[in-house]
C-alpha cells in the first residue's frame, strides 16, 4: 500500500487540515529511515492525529508497538480522543492506558494514602489475596474485558471506572494487555525513570516512542531520577526510633546517625535563601551514613512493632533514609548532591544533572522516536540535552505560519524588570501599578493571563495590586476546572500564574469554541534563577559542546524562551483566535531576546506606559 494511503488509513478524519499531511509524512519518513523526528506545531494544528497516523502506518509494516508518552496524565486525553475517533471510523486499534497504581485503584480508601504507603498496602493486599479486583484479573478473559472497555471509555477516568465496574484491577489488566496492544498511552515515568517502584515490560527497541510536549523532557528526566531526603523525614525518623526501638544499643546507634544528619542539614540550611540550591560534596554526606546497618535494623524493628500493634499499613519514614542512602551509594555519572529549599522545607537531593545519561540509550536504541511540541527548542538544544546520536529530521510550523498577523498585537513595555539584582519593593509596586492600569484600560470582556517568573515574584507583586482588580492567583489548590467555571460567570479576571506552572502548561482556556483569553502579559523574563545545580548542568554542556556561550543559552535562555512561547500559546488554540501580547520587561529589548521574538512574532512594538495604555484602550471587543 502506498505510504499516503497507509497514513490515511490511520488518520481519524475524512481530510487533512493544513500542515497535517506534511507532519505525518515527515514522521513516517523519519521512522522508516531510522531518524529521530523533531516536530514543532502550534496547538490546534492537529499534530497528535498526524503523529499517531504516521506511527501506526509504520507499525503495520514493522510490527513495532507505539508508545505515546505524556508528561502529565491530563495530557493523555488527546491521543485517547484520536484513537476513539479512529475506532468510530471503523479502524480498531487496540490501545491501553497506564497511570500510576493509586490513580487506577478501585478501592477508594486505599488510593487516598500517600504514595509510599499506598504501594505497601497494595503489595500486601495482592500477596495475601485480599484485593478482589486483583484476584478477578487472573480469572477473566482479558481480551473480552478490554474490548468492552475500549468500546465505551471516552476518557482516562471513564477507562478506570469501567474496569472497576467489571471487578478487575485497571492497573494490572492494563499492564497485562500492553503486551498485545498496538498503542500504549502513559507518562514519561514508565520509560525514563531508572529507579521506579512501578515497572512495565517495555522493550524500547521494539517500540515507537511518540513524546508529546517534548520541550519538558530534559527537565522531566532529571526530576524523575532525583531522590530527596527531607529534613522532616529525618525528624520523623528520630521520633519513631525513640518511641519504638526498645533495644538501647540499636536505638542509640540509629539516633546517632539521624541526629548528626539532622544537625548537618539544619546548619547548612542557614546558608540557604528562599528557593535556592547549594552543591555539596558526596563524601561530606556519606560520612553521616557510617554504621548504616543500624538504620536498616531499626527499619525492620519499627515495622515489626507496628504490625504487632495492629497498624494496618506499617509504613515508616526510615524507608526514605534507606532509599536516599541506596541512591547516593550508586555514585552514578551525571548526578550530584545538593541541599535545596522548597515550599515543603529543606531536603538533601541526589539529583540527575545530565538527562542524556538516561535518555541517550533509550532514544538511540528505540524502534523509532518522535519528539513533538508546540514550542520545541532548537535542534542543537534537543540533541545536546538528550544525547541524540541518530540523524534528525525536522518539521517546524512557526507562530506566524499558523496565526494571521491581523489576529494579534505584540507590545514590549520596558518600564520595569524582574532582573534578579534589581528586584525590590519599589519595582514590584511599579509592576502592580501597571497591571492594575492595564486591567482597567482593557475593555474587552475576556480574561487577562499574567505570567510571572516565580511564585515569590507573583506574591510580591500581588500585594500592591489595586484592590478593585478582580484576580485569581495560582496556588497549590488551584483547579483549572474551578477557574473555567469562575470565568464562565465573569470573564474579566486577571489570572496570576507562574511560568511553567499548572495554569500555563497544557491548559485550555476555552468554553466550547470560545477563547476565554484576550490578553497575555509576560511579567519579566522567566529565566531559571541561577543556582549550583544549573551551574553544574552548564559545566557539563560546556565540556560537551566546547562552547560556554552556547552552554549558557541552552541552560538559561532557551528554557525562558520556551516558557514565553508556552504562555502565549494559551491564547491561540486555533487559527481564528485573537489576542494581545505584552512583554513586560526591559530585557526584551536586548538583542539576544529581541532577535528571537521579533522573528517569532514578526511584529515587535516597544512602548512606554502611556502608549501601552492608549493601544489597549483602542482595542474593541471582537
Amino acid at each position: 500500500m502506498p505510504v499516503e494511503s497507509l497514513i490515511r488509513k490511520y488518520f481519524p478524519y475524512e481530510s487533512f487540515r493544513r500542515f497535517q499531511l506534511e507532519i505525518a509524512e515527515t514522521i513516517y519518513d523519519a521512522l522508516a529511515s531510522n531518524k529521530v523526528a523533531l516536530i514543532e506545531a502550534p496547538t490546534g494544528v492537529g499534530k497528535t492525529a498526524s503523529a499517531l497516523a504516521a506511527a501506526l502506518a509504520y507499525s503495520e509494516e514493522s510490527g513495532k508497538k507505539v508508545l505515546f508518552l505524556v508528561r502529565t496524565k491530563n495530557e493523555a486525553q488527546a491521543p485517547i480522543r484520536e484513537l476513539r475517533r479512529l475506532r468510530e471510523k471503523g479502524v480498531d486499534v487496540e490501545y491501553v492506558i497506564i497511570r500510576n497504581r493509586p490513580d487506577m485503584c478501585c478501592i477508594a480508601s486505599t488510593r487516598k494514602l500517600p504514595y509510599e504507603e499506598f504501594l505497601e498496602e497494595c503489595r500486601f493486599l495482592r500477596s495475601s489475596g485480599k484485593c478482589p479486583y486483583y484476584v478477578n484479573t487472573k480469572k477473566v478473559n482479558i481480551d473480552e474485558v478490554m474490548l468492552e472497555t475500549l468500546e465505551s471509555a471516552g476518557s482516562m477516568s471513564e477507562y478506570t471506572q469501567l474496569l472497576c465496574s467489571l471487578n478487575v484491577c485497571p492497573y494490572e489488566i492494563s499492564r497485562e494487555y500492553l503486551t498485545r496492544a498496538r498503542v500504549g498511552i502513559m507518562t514519561y515515568y514508565y520509560v525514563f525513570s531508572i529507579n521506579k517502584p512501578e515497572t512495565l515490560n517495555i522493550k524500547v527497541e521494539d517500540s515507537i516512542l511518540i513524546i508529546d510536549e517534548a520541550h519538558n523532557l530534559p527537565e522531566a528526566i532529571n526530576n524523575l531520577n532525583t531522590v530527596n531526603l527531607s529534613l522532616a523525614s529525618v525528624v520523623a525518623s528520630i521520633s519513631e526510633v525513640r518511641k519504638l526501638i526498645d533495644d538501647e544499643e540499636l536505638r542509640n546507634r540509629a539516633l546517632k546517625i539521624l541526629k548528626n544528619l539532622q544537625a548537618y542539614m539544619v546548619r547548612l540550611s542557614q546558608a540557604l535563601e528562599e528557593e535556592t540550591v547549594i552543591s555539596l560534596e558526596l563524601g561530606d554526606v556519606l560520612q553521616f551514613f557510617e554504621d548504616f546497618q543500624s538504620i536498616i535494623d531499626a527499619y525492620y524493628e519499627v515495622l515489626r512493632k507496628k504490625r504487632s500493634a495492629g497498624v494496618p499499613i506499617p509504613y515508616t519514614p526510615l524507608s526514605k533514609v534507606i532509599e536516599f542512602h541506596r541512591a547516593i551509594l550508586s555514585k552514578a555519572s551525571g548526578f550530584g548532591i545538593f541541599l535545596m529549599r522548597d515550599g515543603q522545607g529543606v531536603s538533601l537531593s541526589y539529583r540527575c544533572i545530565d538527562p542524556s545519561i538516561i535518555s541517550s540509550a533509550i532514544l538511540n536504541n528505540a524502534g523509532g522516536t518522535v519528539l513533538m511540541s508546540g514550542t520545541l527548542p532548537p535542534k542543537e538544544y534537543m540533541v545536546s540535552m538528550l544525547g541524540i546520536s541518530k540523524d534528525v529530521s525536522e518539521y517546524r510550523i512557526s507562530f506566524r505560519d499558523y496565526i494571521k498577523p491581523e489576529n494579534y498585537e505584540v507590545f514590549v513595555y520596558d518600564g520595569v524588570t524582574t532582573r534578579y539584582v534589581e528586584r525590590d519593593e519599589e519595582e514590584f509596586s511599579k509592576i502592580a501599578n501597571v497591571l492594575s492600569k492595564v486591567y482597567h484600560t482593557y475593555q474587552v470582556s475576556k480574561a487577562i493571563l499574567s505570567i510571572f517568573p516565580s511564585y515569590s515574584v507573583l506574591k510580591a507583586v500581588r500585594k500592591y495590586l489595586d484592590p478593585s482588580v478582580k484576580y485569581v492567583m495560582e496556588l497549590g489548590s488551584t483547579s483549572i476546572d474551578d477557574l473555567i467555571r469562575d470565568l464562565r460567570k465573569d470573564r474579566k479576571k486577571l489570572i496570576m500564574a507562574v511560568a511553567g506552572g499548572k495554569l500555563v502548561e497544557g491548559v485550555e482556556y476555552r468554553l466550547g469554541t470560545e477563547n476565554l483569553l484576550g490578553l497575555v502579559i509576560i511579567v519579566g523574563v522567566p529565566y531559571p534563577e541561577p543556582n549550583d545545580y544549573l551551574e553544574d548542568l552548564m559545566e557539563i554542556l560546556a565540556a560537551r559542546l566546547g562552547d560556554r556561550r552556547l552552554a549558557w543559552e541552552l541552560t538559561y535562555q532557551w528554557p525562558a524562551i520556551v516558557r514565553v512561547k508556552q504562555a502565549v500559546g494559551r491564547a491561540f488554540r486555533s487559527e481564528s483566535d485573537k489576542a494581545v501580547i505584552v512583554l513586560m520587561d526591559r530585557r526584551f529589548r536586548e538583542d539576544r531576546l529581541s532577535r528571537v521574538f521579533r522573528d517569532y512574532f514578526g511584529k515587535y512594538l516597544i512602548v512606554n506606559e502611556e502608549e501601552l495604555l492608549s493601544k489597549l484602550a483602542s482595542i474593541t471587543p471582537h
